[in-house]
């Protein structure tokens, strides 16, 4: 049996921390301890959870030193694991992240 904490970790392919996995359970409503079957895999709470996990690897910042990088993805590999999130998020009604912020604009008291 596989738990659905198990199977998050699963699908990354890239170290992330455990407590960082069991917050997004938490915040998506999901018992990691739960046995993982197809109708979980395919729920929105599950699905918003793997998008959050992608996230977080998108969000992550890069170490080097001496011109070597530790644990970095690349802006290549961040753009592509973007696209993966965004359709996630589309996919279960969610709004869509971006690398950069968009900038706003101030006219007078109101944001717009």
């Amino acid at each position: 049996m596989k738990t659905i904490q198990q199977a998050l970790i699963d699908e990354i392919h890239y170290p992330i921390p455990i407590g960082f996995v069991e917050n997004v359970m938490i915040k998506r409503n999901l018992n990691g301890d739960d046995e993982f079957n197809y109708d979980i895999s395919h729920s929105n709470e599950y699905q918003g959870a793997l998008a959050d996990c992608l996230w977080s690897l998108v969000q992550a910042i890069n170490f080097s030193e001496a011109d070597k990088s530790f644990g970095a993805l690349s802006d290549k590999d961040k753009k592509l694991i973007l696209l993966h999130v965004n359709s996630i998020y589309d996919t279960i009604g969610e709004p869509s992240v971006e690398l950069e912020p968009k900038p706003k604009v101030y006219v007078g008291d109101c944001l717009s």
